[in-house]
């Protein structure tokens, strides 16, 4: 029996990345200090093949990054969009590493149009890789 071994990193490395909306869909309902929210679990797809996906909360007013996210996409319009409009939609997305109940997870923190992420490459922070989890820096 052959297994074909994916030889692409598996995770996201900490830092910009350019990315591609590959999917968007329902997430299940979160609770939040202002009651409950339904949630957007968005996929990216980074230009070096790495997938991450992210839940946004929905409800008005607290998923400053989401509202971010379509301000970059469809710039100012609509005061309602169709999310799924979205894929296929190139941005910039910062990725950082959490730890939680012994897991490590990649979070898109922020966002930021493709333009912004080429023309900031002097500040833009440095891709780190990982070879040994024991070289993550959680700090």
């Amino acid at each position: 029996m052959n297994y074909k071994r994916n030889m692409e990193p598996q995770m996201v490395a900490q830092g910009w990345h350019f990315a591609t909306i590959t999917e968007i869909k329902e997430g299940k309902p979160a609770q939040t200090k202002w009651g409950q929210s339904d949630t957007a679990l968005t996929t990216f797809k980074t230009d070096n093949h790495c997938m991450v996906t992210q839940s946004f909360l929905m409800a008005p007013g607290v998923n400053f990054t989401l509202e971010k996210l379509i301000d970059i996409v469809f710039e100012e319009g609509d005061d309602q969009v169709d999310l799924e409009e979205l894929v296929g939609k190139r941005c910039g997305i910062k990725v950082e590493h959490k730890f939680w109940n012994d897991r490590v997870f990649a979070n898109v923190v922020d966002v930021c149009s493709v333009y912004e992420l080429q023309e900031d490459d002097s500040s833009t922070p440095p891709v780190q890789e990982l070879n040994d989890i024991e070289e993550l820096d959680l700090n």
